[in-house]
């Protein structure tokens, strides 16, 4: 049998050997767009007033090209300034040959860091090992998303004193075109030690998932988990820590967009050590924040930096930057939950302090602020709940008894009360009621 070749199939075969070729020019002249300048415009605002990025060279091929970003970061509370250089290598799609096999997109780039502050450059000089490659990867899509990747190889180093052992590291992050992202990290087990002072630590392994709906809001609904399997130290301060977890959710308001509500969750399932306390958790609310309210605490927060490291010559003193933080934080109202559990002595104890600031919307200046008015805005319940008989088997046994007389506890079916209460300017413990007005002179603070 003869095979006769197909105009169709060798104009198609021509048409797609061409576009392969072709098209790699035209995606390098659309690269800042598809790959930096897009994940730049990830970074929230209000990081970037921490961040400055000065691109400081850019090479364009046909297959390839490479790009040099220069980053300085401010953190706040720090005097010392944090520089890196971002080297990136792009390949041009639709097909790229990368380090991981063949991809399939607009464009690929293997990122280099390279620190250049100084005091980063000391601490990693001054580590006696070599430190294990970092592997940054973006991937930009023909969708407009970005996925970038991080890995870390493990490493094992025995020296004559110390000993790591480190399982390695990947992570991925993935931005899709309306910024809504999703980031995992996962990190295998971490141990170090020191033979000469018997100090040590392990990690067996740690995970972090989170997602966000708008990547370049800090705002944006969004949650994050970290769960860690176990952690223990050697050496003075032994203990060990299984099950460790903690979680947050940034979600607006039922009522009003404009307000935000953050629930955080800590816990440790079972803890060892010195002190008698064998599990923990933790849970905290605070609801109706306004955004405004945020937005305007971090903006006076960089003002405030940018005055003391003298940046920002026209700006206002500290001291009526920090005057303006005091009104914002008392104007607005705000409630506050928190709820601990925490086993002990073989029994649990629970501790719920609920908060209602109801905020001073007519406050003008903190010289006008007074003891009576603040008791006025503030709604406090404080309720504890111990068991009797692990309290019994505690260093605070002789104590219940004379609390329970002076009324300050409450004792029923096995468990020690104290409920309390700060509302309408009034105390409540126990049920008793005291007038608080009566122990404060009326004068501003």
């Amino acid at each position: 049998m003869v095979f006769k070749r197909s105009p169709v199939l060798v104009a198609s075969l021509v048409l797609l050997v061409a576009g392969l070729t072709i098209t790699p020019k035209f995606v390098g002249g659309n690269l800042r767009a598809a790959t930096t300048d897009t994940l730049f415009a990830l970074i929230p605002p209000e990081t970037m007033q921490q961040l400055e990025i000065t691109e400081t060279d850019f090479q364009s091929g046909w297959f390839g090209s490479s790009a040099l970003f220069d980053v300085n970061y401010s953190p706040l509370g720090m005097n010392e300034d944090f520089s890196m250089t971002l080297e990136f290598e792009f390949s041009h799609g639709p097909l790229m040959w990368t380090s991981n096999g063949i991809a399939i997109g607009l464009a690929h780039a293997t990122i280099i860091p390279t620190f250049n502050s100084q005091e980063i450059t000391e601490a990693l000089s001054a580590v006696p090992f070599e430190l294990p490659e970092v592997k940054l990867n973006l991937l930009a899509g023909f969708d407009e998303s970005l996925s970038m990747a991080i890995a870390i190889d493990g490493v094992e180093i025995e020296e004559a004193d110390v000993t790591v052992s480190f399982a390695g590291l990947a992570g991925n992050l993935i931005a899709n075109p309306d910024q809504s992202a999703e980031f995992a990290l996962s990190m295998g087990a971490l141990s170090a030690g020191q033979a000469s002072t018997g100090i040590g630590f392990n990690l067996q392994g740690l995970a972090l998932h989170s997602e966000t709906e708008q990547m370049s809001d800090l705002l944006a609904p969004s949650f994050a988990e970290l769960s860690i399997p176990a952690f223990s130290t050697d050496g003075p301060v032994a203990f060990s820590a299984t099950d460790i977890s903690a979680n947050s959710v940034l979600n607006t308001a039922a009522t009003d967009d404009q307000l935000i509500n953050v629930e955080q969750q800590f816990a440790i399932a079972e803890l060892a050590s010195e002190i008698p306390v064998s599990a923990f958790s933790w849970t905290s609310e605070i609801n109706e924040i306004p955004a405004s309210l945020i937005r305007s605490y971090y903006e006076l927060l960089i003002s405030m930096q940018n005055q003391l490291a003298g940046t920002n010559t026209s700006a206002r003193s500290v001291d009526e930057l920090s005057e303006e933080l005091t009104l914002i934080l008392l104007k607005n109202a705000l409630s506050l939950n928190n709820y601990i559990v925490i086993t002990a002595y073989d029994g649990e104890h629970s501790l719920d302090i609920l908060t209602d600031w109801q905020g001073m919307p007519q406050l003008s200046s903190v010289d006008d602020l007074s003891i009576e008015a603040i008791i006025a805005a503030l709604n406090l319940q404080l309720n504890l709940s111990l068991d009797f008989a692990a309290v019994m088997r505690s260093p605070l046994a002789e104590l219940v008894d004379p609390y329970v007389q002076q009324g300050y506890l409450q004792l029923d079916n096995g468990r020690v009360l104290l409920e309390l209460t700060i509302s309408n300017s009034e105390l409540v413990l126990n049920g008793n009621t005291t007038s608080l007005n009566q122990f404060f002179p009326s004068q501003n603070i």
